[in-house]
C-alpha cells in the first residue's frame, strides 16, 4: 500500500456514523513502585504513585473509533451508582456518545490494575456477569433501533460476555443488518451462533479455536488457513483471523485468501485492547472501501500502534500513518 493510497482510504474514516453495542467498562489504572514485602503477608507492597480511569470493554472500541475519525455511539449498560456518571463523562471526554441504559441489579463494571513498570501487578474486577432483565434488553433494543434510524453506517458488536449482547440484542442487530447496514462482531464464542451472516468476525488465533470447540493445545492446535475456512464455513461471512506477531490470515466470501503478515516491529507494553483497536479499524477500512487486503494492512498497523502503549487506549489517523509509512523500518 503506497502513501497516497493508505492516506485515501484513513481520510475517509471522518464523519463515518458508527453505532456499538455491547458491554462497557471503567478501565481504572493505579501506577505505582514496589521496594519492600507486606510483613503481614508474603505480598508486595505497592506505594501508588498515579492513579486514572479510561472507557474499556466496547467503551476502549468506541474511543478507538472516535479517535480514528467516526461519529461514534455506544449503546451499553451502567449501574444505577456513581459510575454510571463517572462513564458517562469519560465517554464524552474521549469523543464519542454513550447511550448508557442504567441496571439498578448491578454495578458499572470496573476493572482497577496495580501497575508497576509497565506490568500488571494485580487487577480487581467490580462486575454482575449475568444476562440483563428483560426490560433493561428492552431498553437497549429500542436503544439500538433509533440510533438506526438516526442514520448508523456500521454496527460493531463488543462483546465482552457481561451480559449485554443477548439472543434478542443480536436478532435486532442482524435484522439491521438485513435492512441494508453493516455489521461486525468482535464476539465471545458462546455468542457466535447468534450472529450468523455477519460482514466479517475478526477473532484472534484462541477464539477461533474457541468459536470451533477445539482444543487449542492439542498438537498445537490447527493452523491459521484451516481456521479461517471452518470460520467461514460455520459463520457465512469474511474472516479476519488475527495473529498479533504473525499478521493476519484473510478469507473472504468471495475468495479472497491471504496471509497478511506483521511488518511493523515495535515494542510491546500492553497487547489488551488491541483486538478492540483492531476491529474498529476494519469497520472504518471496509466503510472506506478498502480491499481485505488493505483491511489487513490497515489492522496489523493500529495494532503496532496500540500495543506500545499502556492500558485502554486509541490512535489518530496521524499515527495510523505514520506506522504505514515506517512498516518496512
Amino acid at each position: 500500500m503506497t502513501p497516497k493510497r493508505a492516506e485515501e482510504i484513513v481520510s475517509q474514516f471522518s464523519g463515518k456514523k458508527i453505532l456499538v453495542v455491547g458491554d462497557v467498562v471503567i478501565d481504572h489504572y493505579v501506577h505505582g513502585v514496589v521496594e519492600r514485602l507486606n510483613p503481614e503477608a508474603p505480598v508486595p507492597i505497592l506505594e501508588a504513585r498515579e492513579e486514572h480511569e479510561a472507557t474499556g470493554g466496547a467503551g476502549n472500541t468506541a474511543k478507538n473509533l472516535a479517535q480514528l475519525g467516526a461519529d461514534t455511539v455506544v449503546v451499553g449498560v451502567v449501574g444505577k451508582d456513581e459510575g454510571a456518571s463517572r462513564y458517562r463523562a469519560l465517554a464524552e471526554k474521549e469523543g464519542y456518545r454513550p447511550v448508557v441504559i442504567e441496571d439498578i441489579s448491578r454495578p458499572t463494571t470496573r476493572k482497577v490494575r496495580h501497575i508497576v513498570n509497565s506490568q500488571q501487578l494485580l487487577r480487581v474486577d467490580y462486575e454482575k456477569v449475568a444476562n440483563v432483565s428483560e426490560q433493561v434488553e428492552d431498553e437497549i433494543i429500542e436503544a439500538i433501533k433509533h440510533e438506526v434510524k438516526q442514520g448508523a453506517q456500521a454496527i460493531l458488536v463488543s462483546d465482552y460476555a457481561k451480559g449485554v449482547v443477548t439472543r434478542r440484542v443480536a436478532e435486532t442487530v442482524m435484522d439491521a443488518k438485513r435492512n441494508g447496514i453493516f455489521v461486525a462482531a468482535d464476539i465471545k464464542p458462546s455468542r457466535a451462533p447468534y450472529f450468523i451472516g455477519v460482514d466479517f468476525i475478526s477473532p484472534n488465533r484462541k477464539e477461533a479455536h474457541e468459536i470451533l470447540a477445539l482444543n487449542q493445545h492439542e498438537q498445537g492446535g490447527r493452523q491459521a488457513k484451516e481456521l479461517a475456512h471452518l470460520l467461514q464455513e460455520k459463520m457465512q461471512c469474511d474472516v479476519y483471523v488475527t495473529l498479533s506477531a504473525d499478521g493476519v490470515y484473510v478469507l473472504t466470501k468471495d475468495g479472497v485468501e491471504k496471509h497478511v503478515p506483521q511488518d511493523h516491529r515495535v515494542e510491546v507494553f500492553d497487547p489488551s485492547g488491541a483486538g478492540d483497536t483492531s476491529a474498529a479499524t476494519m469497520t472504518l477500512a471496509y466503510l472506506a472501501g478498502a480491499t481485505p487486503e488493505e483491511v489487513a494492512i490497515l489492522s496489523n498497523a493500529a495494532g503496532a500502534v496500540v500495543v506500545q502503549k499502556v492500558g485502554s487506549v486509541g490512535l489518530t489517523q496521524q499515527e495510523l500513518l505514520n506506522m504505514l509509512e515506517h512498516r518496512h523500518e
